[in-house]
């Protein structure tokens, strides 16, 4: 062969393999974007699905009701805990809200009053008006970020709220889906409901020591449900910090959109006019 008609056919060899590379990088793409495809596309179907079965649950516990629930007063013994274990401490007290923001519990026959609202928390006595502890006022804001009540009232109709279906698992004997929601602010939260009746049995949450910065998980449990004013009511519900069971609360009454008192989450007006 001359050398012209080798270096043509030397040309045309590479042409060849450059073209063969060419095509199968692009075939190699395109399945790439497919596949991704795929996956977002099943990504939006779990959201979808994740979302009908959590507005089951809201319809479960009340729907508009429950939604637009404006204040309430309980009326509970509270036991207490040590190490897991329970002690001998169990108080009556009256928890009266003004949804989202503002909770007064009066211990001690209303001797004692804790007052939360917004960021700020005191107690009163017959001694007058003192600020709560900063960790109880943080725990107490950080409950709130993370309550059931905020997670399903708010962060469920937010866009940027994302929502997965972790599957099922067993909780106290029951078997419940399990859903993590993930806000904006990239907040997250565990939920189990129960797969039969779609009442939340458990909403757990990660959060960090700010002094020691070791991961701590913070969860409450619902059971032992019933209907008032139309609305689904746990009437115990237990609170762990890691593993542990630190308080378990008992409904003795409940009452739904009360009239409170203007001046009851008023602090300085209980310090005056506690008996």
């Amino acid at each position: 062969m001359s050398t012209a008609a080798q270096s043509w056919w030397g040309r045309s060899a590479k042409y060849l393999r450059l073209g063969l590379a060419w095509a199968l990088m692009v075939g190699a793409l395109s399945q790439a974007l497919l596949m991704a495809q795929a996956t977002d596309g099943a990504a939006v179907v779990s959201q979808r699905q994740a979302h009908a079965a959590l507005s089951a649950t809201i319809q479960a516990l009340g729907g508009p009701a429950w939604v637009g629930l404006r204040t309430s007063r309980e009326h509970v013994r509270i036991a207490s805990f040590f190490q897991g274990n329970p002690t001998e401490e169990v108080a009556e007290a009256v928890i009266s809200r003004e949804h989202p923001k503002k909770e007064r519990v009066e211990l001690d026959k209303g001797k004692v009053a804790q007052i939360f609202s917004g960021s700020s928390g005191w107690e009163i006595t017959y001694k007058g008006k003192k600020s709560l502890p900063t960790e109880k006022v943080e725990d107490h804001m950080r409950w709130q970020r993370h309550s059931l009540r905020r997670v399903l009232g708010r962060w469920i109709g937010d866009p940027a709220t994302v929502v997965l279906d972790e599957g099922t698992e067993q909780v106290e004997r029951h078997l419940a889906e399990k859903f993590t929601l993930m806000n904006a602010a990239n907040n997250a939260v565990t939920l189990d409901v129960d797969a039969e009746s779609h009442l939340p049995l458990r909403l757990s949450f990660e959060w960090r020591d700010p002094h020691f910065h070791d991961k701590n998980v913070d969860a409450v449990e619902f059971d032992n449900y019933h209907r008032i004013d139309g609305i689904a009511t746990p009437f115990t519900v237990t609170r762990t910090h890691n593993g542990e069971i630190v308080e378990q609360t008992f409904l003795l009454r409940a009452e739904y959109n009360v009239d409170l008192a203007e001046n009851l989450f008023d602090p300085d007006y209980a310090a005056a006019h506690l008996k």
